[in-house]
Order: C-alpha cells, then structure tokens, then sequence
C-alpha cells in the first residue's frame, strides 16, 4: 500500500509546486515564473505587475535558500521555521506594493485556502 501511495502522491504532484521529477526541487528562476504566471492567472496581474512580482519571488526564493543551507547544518529546526515565517511576511510585504488592494485581499484568501504544505504539494489549484 505504502508503493501505491508513493506513486499516487507523484502523479498528483505532476512536477508541480516546489517538487519536481524524482521529487527534486525546482531552482529558484522556475519557480519564481511558476509563482507569478499563477498568481497574474489567479489575481489578474498586468504584465508590468507580472515582472515585479517575478523580480520579487525569484529574490525570495535565493535569499531563503542560501538561509536554509546555513540552517540545515544546524540541525536547528526552530530556526529554520522562524526564517520561513519571515521570508513569507517579507514577500507579502513586498506583494502589498505591487498589488492593487483588491488583488492582495485575493491573494490573501487564496493563501487561506490553500496552506504551504499543500502549495507545496501542487495542491490549491
């Protein structure tokens, strides 16, 4: 049973979200395009909306990489947790400049309904 759950969570994931084939992580520059396509798809960004929002996932997500490498060593978890709360309030924050407000009460809904780990997962389409 434990196989046939292995293979039904990698054909959900479809290479989705942060997971990609054999369950690698994308790089940062896929994702960061990843992110803005959905959320210019989801929350009706205009083009110049689109880059600023890439702009600002794709730094996001270098800066909290390069965090979470000096953290893993560590093998403090805590911290690691309090890095990702903040790397989230800093791009949220970040987004609230670039979004009109009714495209970040939308995006504030969507992240509601769908938490990270399920993001992560390729969940919350």
């Amino acid at each position: 049973m434990l196989f046939f759950g292995v293979i039904a969570a990698q054909a959900q994931g479809g290479g989705r979200g942060q997971g990609g084939p054999g369950g690698q992580r994308m790089d940062p520059e896929a994702m960061a395009k990843q992110r803005a396509e959905l959320f210019q798809e989801k929350f009706g960004l205009s083009d110049d909306q689109y880059t600023k929002t890439h702009d600002v996932i794709l730094a996001n997500q270098k800066e909290m990489r390069e965090k979470m490498s000096e953290l893993m060593g560590s093998g403090d978890r805590e911290g690691m947790r309090a890095a990702m709360t903040k790397s989230q309030e800093d791009l949220d924050k970040k987004l609230k400049e670039i979004f009109t407000a009714d495209q970040f009460t939308k995006y504030e809904a969507w992240k509601k309904e769908n938490p990270p780990m399920q993001r992560r997962r390729g969940g919350g389409n």
